[in-house]
């Protein structure tokens, strides 16, 4: 008996999950799709039912990875589009996000994905943009900014996740992301 299609995207979708944290782990050059299925605990046939290469599949985990991210989740009625906004700029840019809890594609990958191809950079350039427009909708609703002030803080919040993941010091980490939530903060209309 076939598999139900409810299977095959769960299967799919938990190959993705693991993809997506061994790349931000490893880099696309250092994961192998046997490691990979290792990983999801199943067989090297089950990757080429779901992806024709581990090529592809990088582009995906980049989209699935943005898909379920925090900045995806719909904001809850009984908060303010402000206290969401100053909600996940806190989350982003602390120590649990930077030592991996939830990733995000755009840290996690920025410089893996310069050595891509040319999907895995649209992906990651739309993700991209998915991010500064959520930013924007929210922040918009309280307060005037432009696109230029949400690509800004939007470069250094990313670029601020990506330096901290490289650096040992914990207190530097610390200082660096209490640095960068407090001009994203003033930013964003005083959070």
């Amino acid at each position: 008996m076939p598999y139900s299609k409810q299977h095959k995207q769960q299967t799919r979708n938990q190959i993705l999950d693991s993809a997506f944290k061994l790349f931000s782990a490893k880099g696309f050059e250092g994961v192998t799709v046997n490691e990979l299925m290792e990983d999801c605990g199943l067989t090297r046939g089950a990757f080429y039912a779901h992806f024709p290469s581990k090529v592809a599949l990088y582009g995906e985990s980049i989209r699935f990875a943005a898909s379920v991210s925090r900045l995806t989740e719909i904001k809850p009625d009984n908060i303010s589009d402000k206290a969401w906004l100053t909600q996940l700029l806190n989350g982003y840019l602390s120590i649990e996000h930077v030592n991996g809890s939830n990733p995000c594609p755009l840290a996690f990958l920025a410089t893996d994905v310069t050595t891509q191809d040319a999907e895995a950079k649209l992906a990651y350039a739309r993700t991209y943009a998915g991010m500064n427009k959520a930013i924007m909708a929210y922040a918009n609703s309280y307060t005037d900014c432009d696109e230029d002030e949400i690509l800004s803080l939007t470069a250094m919040i990313i670029g601020a996740v990506a330096i901290a993941r490289t650096i040992e010091d914990k207190k530097t980490v610390k200082k660096l992301l209490v640095s960068c939530r407090q001009d994203a903060g003033t930013k964003l209309g005083g959070i």
